[in-house]
């Protein structure tokens, strides 16, 4: 046409240049803007990732100490309880009396507490809870334990190891706990308790020594009560208040060990085997952190660095881009000036126009013819594999070009192209896939309930889509076994919408099936295409079979 030759030999020399500059300016801006977010993704998942390993290697080193902690601990306990039962031992042939004014049985005990650094005295006491031996002093200071808990706990309980809770001694007039046993009579009565006193202060200057990071709390504590009998570091020895709930529901979790992560701390923890008693590492999150910010920071100063110079470019990419377009809209103009001259040749496009609808039908025609072509071709491909499941895919995929074949079917004999009697197509491919059913397995039967319905065309296509994987996956998959297999679609305008069902009486879906999740490239094309339509999808279990609903909103200029 005349307009084709002069539009395209005037402006095109004089434009070339000129719509290029826009585009590249605005791309170097568009790559530093992309550069920008990469930048930034970058610098964050880095971030993340190195939290998380300062938090795990925090959580692996209370870990480790807890272990190492436990171990030293239940060796002190073992010796302890060694001590006791040999103090019961020395004394099991004599009276109390005899006991009482023994310098020898007083010395030797004495001796053996000396060599546990972390024991503060032997105590023995009788039935009664007098005592009547400590290697506190000799003669022994007027005590009586009969108050206490683990005086108390002996009275009926076996001839096993006992440890209290922290109290504040009489004699001693310091905080500490007891490690003790029962003392019984060849008939099993009881004759008293025999234990020793186990200084806190110890185990708190232990702990201090070992200078863990993130100076954590330590904690020994009795289970299942969660008595703190030892906490470092610790403002009040006297009163150490109890587990908290974090660590309370780490050991309740796991007895013998564990980690536990709260929101402000890391909790690891292990039993002193065989012992009813944990030791524990407390990290706070906070020191971790703090740790985790000092060491990003200059990666943070770097990043920072580079996202300026980023911004920077990005902005003089887009000034430039914003310079080029200006200049380009002024040449643009003189073109337009000088194409003033050309509107015989417009003239000749308007009457080009006016073909417009004819051709649209020869494409829409052509586009059918080649589609065809497709969808045999598949089908020729799917009969010469022998695949099973691979010519099965080739075959529902030749379906699927076919479903679009047929609106550009229609498309060619309506007079308005624009909207398209999508009930047409409906029966049509209803009967198609009805004839494919039946030459494949008999008594299929569709009740078709369609009222005409036009569609408008960019919309007809993802529509007739739908329609097709619906009633092939009802093909498919709502009848396994023979019998009867009626299938009813539904086609109904109301409003503004139009709703098409499909439905059947098999099977139905299996039971915690969520077709939102589907494999199959069916239903992911269904919930795709019902996406792009902004349509309505729900699926409705019957008794029996499953209904298949979706609303289209129709375009207001349909």
């Amino acid at each position: 046409m005349p307009y084709d030759a002069a539009s395209s030999a005037a402006p095109s020399a004089t434009a070339r240049s000129p719509l290029h500059r826009p585009r590249l300016e605005a791309a170097i801006g568009w790559l530093a803007a992309a550069g920008l977010v990469f930048l930034l993704t970058a610098v964050a998942v880095l971030a993340v990732e190195s939290r998380q390993r300062f938090i795990s290697e925090a959580s692996e080193r209370a870990e480790s100490a807890a272990h190492i902690l436990a171990e030293h601990a239940a060796r002190l306990f073992d010796a302890a309880d060694l001590l006791v039962e040999h103090a019961a031992h020395w004394t099991q042939e004599l009276s109390w009396d005899e006991i009482e004014s023994s310098r020898s049985i007083w010395e030797s005990l004495r001796h053996e507490e000396e060599r546990l650094p972390f024991l503060d005295a032997v105590w023995l006491n009788d039935a009664t809870g007098r005592l009547r031996l400590s290697t506190m002093a000799f003669p022994v200071p007027q005590s009586d334990a009969a108050d206490r808990d683990f005086f108390r706990a002996h009275l009926s309980a076996p001839d096993r190891p006992y440890i209290s809770e922290v109290i504040v001694g009489r004699v001693t007039r310091k905080p500490t706990f007891l490690v003790s046993r029962r003392l019984s009579d060849r008939d099993g009565g009881f004759l008293g308790i025999a234990s020793v006193t186990v200084d806190p202060a110890y185990f708190a200057e232990f702990y201090r020594r070992l200078d863990l990071p993130y100076d954590p709390t330590i904690l020994m504590f009795r289970t299942p009560d969660f008595s703190v009998l030892v906490r470092h570091p610790e403002p009040n020895p006297q009163a150490p208040p109890p587990v908290r709930e974090l660590g309370q529901r780490a050991v309740q979790a796991n007895p013998v060990s564990g980690i536990m992560m709260g929101e402000d701390a890391i909790f690891a923890h292990r039993r002193v085997e065989p012992w009813p008693i944990h030791v524990a590492v407390r990290t706070e999150l906070a020191p971790v952190l703090a740790a985790w910010r000092w060491q990003l920071a200059p990666y943070a100063a770097l990043a920072a660095a580079a996202a300026a110079a980023l911004l920077a470019l990005s902005a003089f990419g887009f000034r430039q881009a914003r310079t080029a377009r200006l200049v380009q809209n002024a040449l643009e103009e003189r073109v337009r000036q000088r194409t003033a001259s050309l509107e015989a040749a417009l003239d000749q496009r308007n009457e080009a126009l006016a073909q417009k609808d004819l051709l649209m039908r020869e494409v829409n025609h052509r586009i059918k013819n080649s589609l065809q072509v497709v969808s045999s071709l598949l089908a020729l491909q799917s009969q010469s594999i022998e695949n099973p499941e691979l010519r099965a895919q080739l075959t529902e995929a030749g379906r699927r070009v076919r479903a679009v074949s047929d609106i550009h079917q229609l498309l060619y004999k309506v007079e308005d192209v624009q909207v398209i009697p999508f009930h047409d197509y409906l029966t049509a491919l209803c009967r198609d896939v009805e004839r494919s059913a039946l030459a494949e397995s008999g008594d299929w039967r569709l009740e078709l309930a369609v009222e005409p319905v036009e569609v408008p065309t960019d919309q007809a296509v993802p529509l007739g889509l739908i329609a097709n994987e619906l009633l092939m996956n009802a093909v498919k998959h709502a009848y396994p076994g023979d019998g009867p297999k009626p299938l009813s679609v539904g086609l109904v305008r109301v409003g503004d919408t139009v709703r098409l069902t499909v439905e059947d009486r098999g099977v139905g879906l299996p039971e915690g099936f969520d077709w939102r999740r589907g494999a199959s490239l069916g239903m992911r094309l269904v919930h795709a295409l019902s996406s792009q339509l902004g349509a309505t999808l729900t699926v409705e279990p019957r008794q029996p079979g499953t209904r298949f609903s979706v609303q289209v909103p129709l375009n207001v200029s349909a």
